[in-house]
């Protein structure tokens, strides 16, 4: 197996991980190949607090040789060097005298300083930078290099990039095939859905996950309220106050409640301006509760304020065969504001999707 083969097995190994089971931490995978290059050991990170993926491939290919002084592992992302849930991997790698560690990303967090206490050890260390294995892992590096959450956007629009008709009626734009890969693929991949009070009123949303069978599950709701108008006049009339059990609904405003909330509610106040929300000013706190990578299914107001505060980490745009021609229509985005084009928003295209007839786009914010 070549090293380009090598790292390529490693990421594909540490995607087969749910990301819900291992959350905050990163995808990682590794494998161990011997001096005659052939694969003895391999593994990937199941479960937050479980083994790492280095330990899984080590305990293989002990299985099969008692010696690895000869041999390479190859990592997705550089091995932890610190103790948390779980003692460092590096030591593991110095304990069996492991000839090299090729990396395919290096880690962003400050504690991880894995490539200076190898080498001190005489093993030799390679880092290759791999797109592939970064871009596997924004989530993580948005977290630890910006601490804030991973902002997802999604939008739904014509080819005009209109999302409601001048009366504001949104449903529905995108098709039903699109509505469930929102569900399956979206919501059910993150820690909360965010949204604003106006959105929820407009389209009477409650913001669940339905799986393909019919089935509803809870969901974390972050709604965005500066004089909490859902609580004081639409308390209990929306369908996103149903029964909860295990999930929370936390309300951002620029003021503490004048009411008691139930155990299922919580309110994180906020610094707002006259375009809405800062996100800057609720990062912590959303880290603090768990809030890693966030969906964000708004109007054209919340949307155009992440993008302008340069929140935004993702883009889903789910363009529907259909065209409104009418300039009262509700935009997908834009704010009040003359942008010049040295100043436009720069994305990157991730991946294209034929969805029934809705085409699918996927960008990640430069």
């Amino acid at each position: 197996m070549t090293q380009k083969e090598a790292i390529e097995y490693a990421i594909n190994l540490a995607k087969k991980a749910n990301e819900n089971e291992i959350r905050p931490n990163p995808f990682v995978g590794a494998v161990i190949i011997d001096h005659e290059g052939q694969l003895i050991g391999e593994g990937y990170h199941q479960k937050l607090g479980g083994p790492h993926a280095e330990v899984y491939a080590i305990e293989q290919a002990l299985q099969k040789t008692s010696d690895l002084s000869q041999a390479t592992i190859y990592v997705s992302l550089e091995p932890c060097s610190h103790y948390g849930k779980t003692p460092p991997c590096v030591d593991l790698i110095i304990q069996h005298k492991i000839k090299k560690v090729v990396i395919a990303s290096l880690d962003p967090n400050p504690k991880v300083a894995s490539v200076a206490k190898l080498m001190e050890h005489g093993i030799e260390v390679e880092v290759v930078d791999d797109v592939s294995a970064t871009l596997l892992n924004d989530r993580f590096f948005t977290n630890q290099l910006k601490n804030r959450p991973h902002y997802i956007l999604k939008l739904a629009s014509t080819i005009d990039g209109k999302i409601a008709d001048y009366a504001k009626n949104s449903q529905w734009i995108s098709s039903v095939a699109s509505r469930q890969f929102v569900h399956d693929h979206l919501r059910a991949n993150v820690d909360a859905i965010m949204t604003s009070y106006k959105t929820l009123v407009q389209d009477q949303a409650s913001l669940t996950i339905r799986n393909t069978g019919g089935a509803i599950q809870e969901a974390n709701v972050i709604v965005i309220d500066k004089n909490l108008e859902l609580l004081e006049k639409q308390y209990e009339s929306l369908p996103i106050f149903y029964p909860r059990t295990t999930t929370k609904i936390i309300f951002i405003s620029a003021n503490p409640p004048s009411i008691q909330l139930p155990e299922n509610i919580e309110c994180i106040i906020g610094t707002f301006n006259e375009q809405g929300l800062v996100f800057s000013s609720i990062a912590a706190k959303l880290l603090e509760l768990g809030y890693y990578k966030i969906l964000t299914e708004a109007g054209s107001q919340l949307n155009s304020s992440m993008i302008q505060q340069n929140t935004a980490d993702e883009l889903y745009w789910f363009i529907a065969p259909s065209i409104l021609n009418d300039l009262n229509a509700v935009p997908m985005l834009g704010l009040d504001t003359k942008i010049t084009l040295d100043k436009k928003v720069q994305l990157s295209l991730i991946e294209t999707k034929l969805i029934d007839q809705d085409v699918l786009l996927h960008y990640r914010f430069n």
